[in-house]
């Protein structure tokens, strides 16, 4: 079983760019399936027959909290090797069957604060059915000559692909199989599909038909003392700008980085806090933004609390403006800045 996350940048942009309307996706999904003689009908949890304009319906609808520039959706790919295909007739029913189950552990895989656990209701998702596939020019039958690109390969080539929301049902959460495996483990949940398959329907697979389980490479930790002194520094910068009651714990904000293993998000969040603090406008739910590179919604008193804060920041910045214009101004030309000139 060939379980396969896509990656836009890599796997296709044409087809899969996914920050933007899912029509471009289905789109090419119908075309595919129809140039292989069948009807483009698509399935979810719980809908046997439904069309392409359904299914952008329900994913393009369900993105609210996300920026524009973050993913709307994702494509997953299931393919079971021609020995699996063959195993179960290569049965479209059992193949929808083995999809809703495999999007359950989907659902299930991802580790949610308080140990609460997502089902497949709770994702929006559908799925389409294609019988062949076609060589791309990058395989290496054709690089050998042995085929040509667009033709179809032979034997059974059933596949299904999936393309799910990033958001959960309630457009809470936002859920990203790409993302931190401590949120998602793609790896586990790949194994897991190859499992499904052999139990639901009594398969033994090959050992070629099975995930193999790379080794977990290690971070290196060599230079996070030195990213934590730097933190540090940044913490106590911060807390010069804001006032006492917004004042962070270094040491609770270098906790977060190495939890989060000092990824980007972390630093980007932080660029943020430092930003806004400079500009008067502090962040009064800054550790959440830092942990969970969301912010909250600021209650109507925090509103009226940072609005205030920007206009002392306005007020003290135009009375230093103002301070040094004076000291420019009764200043002769000539003399040293630090010699003032004065009129007896």
């Amino acid at each position: 079983m060939y379980v396969k996350l896509i990656n836009p940048k890599t796997h296709g942009k044409a087809a899969y760019t996914n920050t933007g309307s899912s029509a471009q996706t289905l789109q090419y999904l119908q075309h595919e399936a129809v140039g292989e003689g069948q009807e483009a009908t698509f399935f979810s949890a719980d809908a046997n027959e439904l069309n392409a304009a359904e299914v952008r319906q329900a994913i393009d609808t369900n993105v609210k909290g996300l920026r524009a520039s973050e993913a709307k959706f994702y494509s997953l790919v299931l393919s079971p090797s021609e020995q699996e295909l063959a195993h179960i007739g290569s049965d479209p029913e059992k193949l929808k069957a083995y999809t809703r189950a495999v999007m359950q552990q989907y659902a299930q895989n991802f580790t949610l604060p308080g140990g609460r656990q997502l089902s497949s209701q709770d994702i929006v998702w559908g799925a389409v059915l294609h019988q062949d596939r076609t060589y791309r020019g990058t395989d290496p039958e054709v690089l050998a000559g042995t085929a040509k690109a667009g033709e179809k390969r032979t034997g059974l080539q059933a596949h299904v692909h999936v393309i799910v929301s990033a958001r959960d049902a309630e457009q809470k959460l936002t859920l990203n199989p790409g993302g931190r495996r401590q949120r998602f483990d793609l790896m586990r949940w790949q194994a897991a599909a190859g499992r499904q398959f052999e139990r639901q329907f009594g398969y033994v697979a090959q050992e070629h038909e099975k995930l193999r389980p790379q080794a977990t490479r290690q971070r290196d930790t060599t230079h996070d003392a030195g990213r934590l002194d730097k933190i540090a520094g940044r913490v106590a910068r911060i807390n010069l700008l804001v006032p006492h009651e917004q004042h962070l714990a270094s040491d609770t904000v270098q906790g977060i980085a190495v939890a989060r293993e000092f990824d980007k998000t972390f630093y980007r969040m932080l660029a943020r806090v430092e930003e806004r603090a400079r500009d008067g406008r502090p962040i009064d739910n800054a550790l959440q933004l830092l942990s969970t590179g969301r912010e909250q919604a600021a209650t109507p008193q925090r509103q009226a609390a940072t609005a205030l804060h920007a206009v002392q920041h306005l007020v003290r910045h135009a009375q230093n403006a103002k301070d040094e214009r004076t000291e420019h101004v009764a200043e002769k030309p000539g003399r040293h800045s630090a010699e003032l000139d004065i009129e007896m």
